[in-house]
């Protein structure tokens, strides 16, 4: 099959085509044609070794966490239903073909959404969705301080946070604020520019980091917590609290139910460009850039 590999760490040319042997799919997974795969920020982190400490890669390595595609074979659903899910992070595998998945980490695609729109769910939406659900257990009528609730994922964490009775302070950039009261903040603040007078807040989901955070993080109340999907560290020093780093898990229950709310309308998921998987390399480059808006997708 052809496949997007890197055989050794750095910029966007290393990523590189290769023909391999396609996947056989073990007990439980599911052999998947791929027909979208999005590239996601953390895609270029493990290109340039930024894991390589604690999660060397071997290599050929096919990057890519999100798919979307047709069943080819294997556990669980029926050859041509269209199903998308997020790949273990570890072993990855998007940039291809086809690929081996567990069953239990994909889900059927709802009419009404392409497989495009798909593929750009996974990874952003489960990181949102967790981090209110089961990092925080978010409950009505706490105070949520959202850093990038216009990005990716800060879009999905402030559908989950509003869904659970939240109030939302979203910190975005200045051009934002009015973008981010109509996806339903309840109030937002300019990052970088604003300090805070408000109550303190009873928890942080941050998807930025950097410093403009801390200063916001710092009117966090004792005993909030400060979960942060960012890899820009937060000086911690004078917090109260530790940002804590949520590494997201594959769920295909979870995309599912994200699935359901893009599909009747109720939360938007922006695709800046679609392009072919011989690509991928300017989509790495466009992607690190920044300014997108929205998501970059592969086609094989």
């Amino acid at each position: 099959m052809k496949a997007i590999v890197i055989n050794r760490y750095g910029g966007p040319e290393v990523l590189e085509s290769a023909a391999l042997p396609p996947p056989q799919p073990q007990q439980g997974e599911v052999l998947v044609q791929i027909a979208a795969a999005a590239v996601n920020p953390a895609d270029g982190k493990w290109r340039a070794g930024m894991f390589e400490s604690f999660a060397p890669v071997g290599f050929p390595h096919i990057l890519g966490y999100d798919v979307a595609g047709e069943v080819v074979g294997g556990a669980g659903f029926a050859p041509g239903t269209r199903v998308f899910g997020m790949l273990d992070p570890f072993r990855k595998g998007g940039y291809a073909e086809q690929v081996a998945v567990p069953a239990d980490h994909l889900a059927p695609v709802p009419d009404g959404i392409d497989l495009p729109t798909a593929a750009a769910i996974p990874t952003a939406g489960l990181t949102g969705l967790q981090m209110v659900e089961k990092g925080l257990d978010l409950q009505p009528g706490a105070t949520l301080l959202l850093t990038g609730a216009l990005g990716a994922v800060g879009r999905f964490a402030l559908f989950a946070a509003k869904a659970r009775g939240a109030h939302v302070v979203a910190a975005v950039r200045a051009a934002h604020r009015d973008a981010v009261r109509a996806l339903g903040a309840d109030e937002a603040i300019t990052l970088g520019e604003e300090d805070w007078a408000g109550a303190p807040f009873d928890h942080v989901i941050d998807t930025v980091g950097g410093e403009a955070v801390g200063a916001l993080c710092r009117h966090l109340r004792p005993g909030g917590r400060l979960l942060t999907a960012a890899t820009t560290p937060i000086p911690a020093d004078g917090l109260p609290a530790a940002p804590e780093f949520y590494a997201v898990t594959p769920s295909g229950p979870d995309v599912a139910r994200l699935a359901a709310a893009v599909a009747e309308g109720r939360i938007a998921v922006p695709i800046a460009r679609i392009l072919p998987l011989g690509q991928a390399a300017e989509a790495h480059r466009l992607v690190e850039a920044g300014g997108l808006n929205g998501k970059v997708i592969l086609t094989p």
